[in-house]
């Protein structure tokens, strides 16, 4: 049985070549990360993963946000480089926002944003492979560097509580093309195996 989870995991990739188009029915998008967000282990089960959907011109707005934000302050290539990146991921049908909220327990409150951030992790897996599955592009940006002011008038743009923090952005669609191939490092240099 593990073979067809391996097989689902081993064709996801990042696929930059996205179009604004979703062959997937929102309704089947809403359903997939729903089932996820349900699905995907938190620790003691506190379900500190959350996922926003955003698609069609709500992505445009989201993008055209985050544009706006990361461009400020760049000159030259950096910013064209940039530029062309965020076009790209904003010309998507849509964004799939993961987030990890802290949940406080006080003798864990050290562990848990750590905690949060796994959990958050392993719902953008399966989100990705979900995705992947379903003919979509897909790949995942991480947003660490978005200013505070950026953060908050996405929060108020779309109605999110001020407790949820974005630790990555999914821009998918359509592909227009497929994703580059992947190169691996030695599996020996990667994974050991101790025996008693």
């Amino acid at each position: 049985m593990s073979d067809t989870y391996l097989a689902a995991i081993a064709v996801r990739r990042s696929n930059y070549a996205i179009t604004p188009k979703s062959s997937v029915p929102d309704e089947k998008l809403e359903a997939i990360i729903k089932a996820c967000v349900l699905h995907c282990p938190t620790s003691f089960n506190t379900q500190s993963s959350r996922a926003v959907l955003v698609v069609g011109d709500a992505n445009k707005k989201l993008w055209n946000m985050i544009s706006e934000s990361a461009l400020k302050g760049l000159e030259g290539d950096n910013k064209t480089s940039m530029q062309g990146r965020l076009t790209a991921f904003g010309g998507g049908y849509g964004s799939a926002v993961i987030d990890a909220i802290t949940v406080k327990f006080p003798v864990y409150t050290k562990q848990f944003p750590v905690w949060s951030l796994n959990a958050a992790g392993m719902l953008q897996h399966a989100v990705w492979t979900s995705f992947t599955l379903e003919g979509l592009g897909t790949s995942l940006q991480h947003n660490g560097a978005y200013s505070d002011e950026l953060v908050s008038n996405i929060q108020k743009t779309f109605s999110l509580p001020s407790t949820w923090t974005s630790t990555a952005i999914m821009p998918f669609g359509d592909p227009a093309a497929p994703p580059a191939e992947k190169s691996f490092s030695p599996i020996e240099d990667r994974v050991k195996v101790v025996k008693a």
